[in-house]
């Protein structure tokens, strides 16, 4: 058995996916790794019985109805399952009813939810079968618990990490003017609210840039890490706090190494507020810069987070932060708030998802087609998507992707290294009391020609 598992951003999920190939790869199960931006054209060049799929949206329902047309088992993990909004696009009952009438729900063989409350919202819209919707937690969330914490950075340095939380408005992929507007309208949201969000998210931004540097004055002897959102360009961040010795501008490596190395993590409706009390750290959310609709956007990083009201309160916490986080009941937080959409912080949520995926039954056979790579697996291709995939098809993607991140960086932080998946596959092997030596990651090939592709393969040993 072969199975993909698309992969968005690597410094937010690849972690997450390389601890599914190693339970899947444990199981007997070859696995591909596949950057999101190839996946059109490398999984029919992977031979696979089925594909786990990023999110089911309308930007990329035409490929996956071609891929299951194809014959693959299609099932969907999202990587922004947990963190969703009260109402609007990303809302449980509209995700529900999206994908039951968009389609989605005639292509897909199971769905992977991170709570129950999604979860639930599809049973009660009637989405899917039953049967087809599986309530695991997400595997990127393993790394917090206990079982495999030791796998993050253990070395303790004390700083304030300010986290970040406004691509909508500092973009670092989308160049179209807009673009982000229409993603949002495309998704389900109103345009008049979406309207009035951005308007009032600018403002936010900038005052919470503000209040980082006067934070940073005011406080010149506390190193602060500020960390802006992946798909955040970080020139704005630079530009206003560049004049501070004791502020650090580093969106690097992952966010749960970040957060339990810091002494407190301070918001504003960032989902990382979860992360946080899932390692124990305290979240200081800055709720006096909200507006009304901000703060109704998504209340979850709200309600989990220790609430501060003003500056001088802000500064009050951090000066006693230890004594903030002894009062602050994790415990009760995860329960109340937490349990309902992110599951158990139990370190098995892999381990779910690998036992459904492995019990499928599958008479499919592997899927490989050389005309789906030149046509991007699609039935009406672009000539951008027709050279695209032309080229894959002679060079490998794994060449051309190369070539194509030269020209467009932003492509570059897609890209997932070989050397990456290897090491943490191992290190995670040797965690588990397993044998390193069971496990090889390496760089994919074409089931057919041999052409090395920007996929990685996780095998366990023959």
């Amino acid at each position: 058995m072969r199975i993909g598992l698309v992969v968005d951003h690597p410094k937010r999920d690849l972690p997450g996916a390389v601890m599914l190939g190693y339970q899947l790869a444990r199981r007997g199960v070859s696995v591909a790794l596949v950057p999101m931006y190839e996946q059109a054209v490398d999984v029919p060049r992977l031979g696979l019985d089925a594909l786990v799929v990023n999110y089911a949206r309308p930007v990329n329902l035409d490929l996956m109805r071609s891929f299951a047309k194809a014959g693959l088992a299609l099932y969907v993990l999202d990587t922004e399952g947990g963190v969703l909004a009260e109402k609007g696009g990303n809302s449980p009952p509209a995700m529900a009813a999206h994908v039951k009438g968009s389609g989605y729900a005639d292509i897909l063989a199971g769905y992977f939810f991170w709570g129950n409350r999604l979860h639930d919202a599809f049973l009660t819209a009637g989405t899917m079968k039953p049967e087809q919707l599986h309530l695991t937690g997400c595997p990127r969330f393993d790394f917090a618990a206990p079982r495999w914490r030791a796998l993050l950075d253990g070395e303790p340095r004390g700083y304030l990490l300010v986290n970040a939380n406004f691509p909508l408005v500092n973009s670092r992929f989308t160049g179209k003017p807009g673009g982000e507007r229409e993603a949002m309208v495309r998704a389900g949201w109103d345009g008049a609210y979406v309207d009035r969000f951005i308007a009032d998210l600018k403002q936010v931004f900038a005052n919470y840039l503000a209040e980082i540097d006067r934070l940073a004055a005011a406080r010149p002897d506390r190193t602060i890490l500020v960390r802006p959102h992946p798909f955040e360009s970080e020139d704005v961040y630079r530009n206003a706090l560049a004049r501070h010795a004791n502020v650090v501008i580093d969106g690097t490596g992952s966010v749960l190494d970040r957060i339990r190395n810091a002494a407190a993590v301070v918001h504003l409706n960032c989902g990382t507020a979860v992360e946080s009390v899932l390692l124990g750290k305290l979240p200081l959310q800055l709720e006096y810069l909200n507006t009304p609709t901000t703060a109704g956007h998504a209340a979850l990083p709200a309600r989990v987070s220790r609430s501060v009201n003003s500056f001088d309160e802000l500064l009050g916490a951090i000066d006693h932060i230890e004594r903030e986080t002894e009062t602050f009941d994790f415990a009760r937080v995860h329960a109340a708030d937490i349990e309902a959409f992110f599951h158990l912080n139990d370190g098995q949520a892999a381990e779910r998802v690998a036992d459904v995926l492995t019990d499928a039954n599958s008479s499919r056979r592997p899927y490989v087609s050389l005309l789906a790579t030149v046509k991007g697996t699609r039935d009406k291709p672009s000539i951008g998507q027709i050279v695209k995939g032309a080229a894959s098809a002679v060079l490998g993607s794994a060449v051309t992707e190369r070539l194509r991140s030269r020209f467009n960086p932003a492509r570059r932080d897609k890209r997932i290294e070989p050397v990456f998946v290897r090491t943490l596959l191992q290190r995670i092997a040797a965690h588990d009391h397993a044998s390193p030596a069971q496990f090889t990651a390496t760089r994919a090939h074409c089931a057919t020609t041999g052409l090395p592709l920007a996929s990685i393969a996780i095998e366990p040993a023959r």
